[in-house]
């Protein structure tokens, strides 16, 4: 039965006792809001500098985090939909990339991933284009 959380709990507080009563029922099987059974954590590391370059890809996708790495990881194709998300990661990213191009004072100081920011939000904006 689903009852809407009052205003002394928070939002998390109530997923909490949810997966907890989702749990009680069957403690292996926890299912996502698309009813797949997703019970295995997959971690890795990655550097500050690869953790600026996926943060910024996820902005531009308009996914989420965990959806744009799987699908990444999986060799799927990650499909850009025009939404508020899109736009602001889009916005937000030109503007970081314009920040970084006004402190340069020569062509040779661009770094890679810059370029790969770059290369990025014109294909999505290419992709946008021609939808």
């Amino acid at each position: 039965m689903y009852r809407r959380p009052n205003l002394s709990e928070t939002s998390i507080e109530w997923h909490r006792k949810q997966s907890k009563q989702q749990e009680k029922t069957n403690p292996r099987v926890l299912r996502d809001r698309h009813n797949r059974v997703r019970n295995i954590t997959v971690g890795f590391r990655v550097s500050p500098e690869e953790n600026e370059m996926i943060n910024a890809a996820v902005a531009i996708s308009g996914l989420p985090k965990q959806e744009y790495c799987y699908r990444r990881c999986l060799c799927q194709d990650v499909v850009v939909q025009g939404n508020p998300r899109v736009y602001k990661g889009l916005k937000d990213s030109l503007e970081a990339v314009l920040l970084q191009l006004k402190r340069l004072t020569s062509i040779d100081e661009v770094s890679p991933e810059l370029l790969e920011t770059i290369h990025l939000i014109s294909t999505v904006l290419g992709e946008m284009k021609n939808a």
